[in-house]
């Protein structure tokens, strides 16, 4: 008899993980797959603009190569997906004046600024070398100093002020939250995404959302929108019952042998589960792990890409909004075409935004944007706002302080290791750390359903190769403070 399996969110996790079960075991497994919203894809999102033909992402703007854990790229090539480097050097702009190199850097912050972000630098990747980068979010990084800290403390050891604020701000997009609220290996972490040695960036030729569509083509089960779990019943000899409501408000019931649950810890929150102490383990999970935080994606279609000159690559950084990251995702017909800039606020600004009406967060972007003082109201065709808030939110320190040995973190209740939690918010808030995710939680009910069945298929992690080998690169020495020059470099002639 085939083992059936529930998988409660159809987003990324949810999606491969009912791909790599179908892959693995074929007809000896039975899968449906339930969806709260009316589409598949979660936080990956493709909008498109028809008034230029193009399209902007709504949602993950970027992938990431990380030094040392090939998975995302094998599953992209995997699925036979083009993709498309992601160059920035960055440039910033801090206050009226945009940044170019460290020259310009230093005629802000001094010459002893620029000294003290070097020493910082040199200290934050002799702490964090990339073989341990690509294994983030491992048990191993409790032993790490700055992990019990808090970003904001190991910021202070800059020790100048205005140096701080320049490395909050440079990465506060990535963070999503404010430097108290993380933790300061988390932080670093976020910094090294602008360091070629650890990371380079890409997005997908046909957006990011083809990453969805192709896995939901491949999919053989059942997945119903518009389906959400209310309540879970775990008993000892009766096995696990998920209570399920449609949009219409029927309900039924669903006996499953295994259950994968791929919300966040917000979404985790609106299930009952019973008996008492399965309840009392998922409270504690999402106790340790519930550190949301927001973002929102305010996307303006102009006229004229008026800002090419001095913003020749794919993304700036702004000093705006406590730190934004600033997209250029204009149709590639040329400068004098149609331009999209997509804004990324994260934190505290994006839910203090998030309340208001569309319409003054478009006003509060414009008067941000460089080259565009005074707004020229004329140059806008059309805007957009996306909010991530709540459900759809992100973790600001995922995986949570201390980070919990890799079973409890999946299977809280050692008495149901059937019942795995899935999710980017156990491991980094990002692609990668989905796909680590999905990839242990499969294996672990693979290694459960294969003991009932002698089965000798392949494991799930053999798609993309046998574990994650920790890069044995090392990063050249920098010869600026935040690695202009090795950025510009790295996007010229990485094959990403």
């Amino acid at each position: 008899m085939a083992d059936r399996i529930g998988i409660i969110g159809a987003g990324f996790s949810g999606l491969l993980s009912a791909y790599l079960l179908e892959r693995r075991f074929g007809d000896q497994v039975e899968i449906e797959v339930w969806e709260a919203g009316d589409r598949s894809g979660g936080r990956v999102r493709t909008t498109p603009v028809p008034e230029v033909g193009a399209s902007y992402e709504a949602g993950v703007a970027e992938l990431y190569d990380i030094a040392g854990n090939p998975h995302l790229r094998r599953l992209i090539r995997h699925l036979g997906l083009r993709t498309r480097p992601l160059t920035g050097t960055p440039y910033f702009v801090v206050g009226d004046r945009v940044l170019r190199d460290d020259r310009m850097l230093e005629g802000v912050l001094g010459r002893r600024g620029m000294d003290r972000l070097r020493r910082f630098w040199e200290r934050g990747t002799g702490l964090r070398p990339p073989a341990d980068y690509a294994l983030a979010g491992r048990e191993r990084d409790n032993a790490h100093p700055w992990q019990r800290r808090t970003f904001a403390d190991v910021l202070g050891d800059i020790d100048d002020p205005l140096c701080e604020w320049f490395t909050a701000m440079q990465c506060h997009s990535d963070l999503a939250t404010e430097p108290p609220h993380t933790s300061g290996l988390f932080g670093m972490d976020n910094l090294l995404i602008d360091h070629p040695g650890y990371c380079t960036m890409y997005t997908l030729a046909e957006g990011n959302e083809g990453l969805i569509a192709a896995l939901a083509g491949r999919v053989r089960s059942p997945v119903s929108p518009g389906t959400a779990v209310t309540h879970v019943a775990a008993d000892e000899e009766t096995g696990m019952r998920v209570s399920l409501r449609n949009r219409g408000g029927g309900r039924r019931d669903v006996e499953v042998d295994a259950l994968l649950v791929t919300l966040p810890p917000a979404g985790v929150r609106r299930i009952r589960w019973s008996d008492e102490r399965l309840q009392d383990a998922v409270a504690g999970h999402v106790r340790h792990h519930d550190h949301g935080t927001a973002y929102l994606r305010v996307t303006l279609l102009f006229r004229r890409r008026f800002w090419r000159r001095a913003f020749p690559e794919d993304y700036f950084v702004s000093d705006a909004f406590g730190g934004v990251t600033v997209y250029d995702q204009s149709p590639d017909d040329g400068a004098e075409g149609a331009g999209i800039q997509s804004w990324l606020l994260g934190g505290a600004p994006a839910l203090e935004y998030a309340s208001k009406s569309d319409g003054d967060i478009v006003a509060a972007v414009l008067n941000a944007v460089p080259g565009l003082s005074p707004v020229r109201e004329d140059l806008l065709v059309r805007a957009f706002v996306d909010r991530w808030t709540g459900v759809a939110g992100v973790s600001a320190l995922p995986g949570g302080v201390p980070l919990r040995p890799a079973r409890q973190r999946h299977s809280p209740d050692p008495r149901w290791p059937q019942l795995q939690f899935i999710g980017d918010y156990l491991y980094d808030a990002t692609l990668c750390g989905a796909l680590d995710a999905v990839l242990y939680g499969v294996s672990r009910l693979g290694d459960l359903i294969t003991a009932k069945t002698d089965s000798v298929a392949d494991g799930a992690a053999d798609l993309f190769g046998a574990g994650a080998e920790p890069g044995s690169s090392t990063p050249s020495s920098p010869r600026s403070a935040f690695f202009l020059d090795e950025r510009r470099a790295a996007g010229r002639e990485s094959a990403r």
